[in-house]
């Protein structure tokens, strides 16, 4: 009988940190897609079609305050949870298409780099060289 005791209370320890392992991750998803709502333009959100940037950082931000609050396990938790899901999932990828272009300030061409011996320079097209 005592064994079963033992077994039931570990049993319940581990189910008690599943649970805090879950709410952490919960309010840190949350967190994460409230400051990734931050980083981008408010066009961007019209033009892909996603609401607004106010309708998405209210939406993340009272998914946080709830997950905190309330828990995850609470149903107005879940619907935070979801919210904060449904923002990394969908709206944050199509955002990404509008992000902008990150260029090179500088052309290399082959054989002007640094400890480069020669070689053909940009414009020596020439065949077998």
């Amino acid at each position: 009988m005592d064994i079963l005791v033992l077994i039931a209370s570990y049993l319940a320890q581990a189910v008690s940190w599943i649970w805090r392992a879950a709410q952490f991750t919960a309010v840190g998803l949350g967190i994460w897609a409230l400051i990734d709502t931050l980083t981008h333009d408010p066009s961007h959100f019209i033009a892909a079609g996603k609401r607004t940037k106010g309708f998405w950082l209210g939406a993340n931000a009272a998914g946080v305050a709830v997950v905190l609050l309330m828990g995850a396990t609470s149903m107005l938790g879940l619907l935070g949870v979801v919210a904060n899901a449904v923002y990394l999932a969908d709206v944050r990828p199509a955002l990404r298409y509008y992000a902008p272009v990150r260029v090179r300030s500088s052309i290399r061409f082959p054989g002007n780099g640094r400890g480069s011996r020669g070689g053909r320079g940009p414009r020596d097209w020439t065949p077998g060289r």
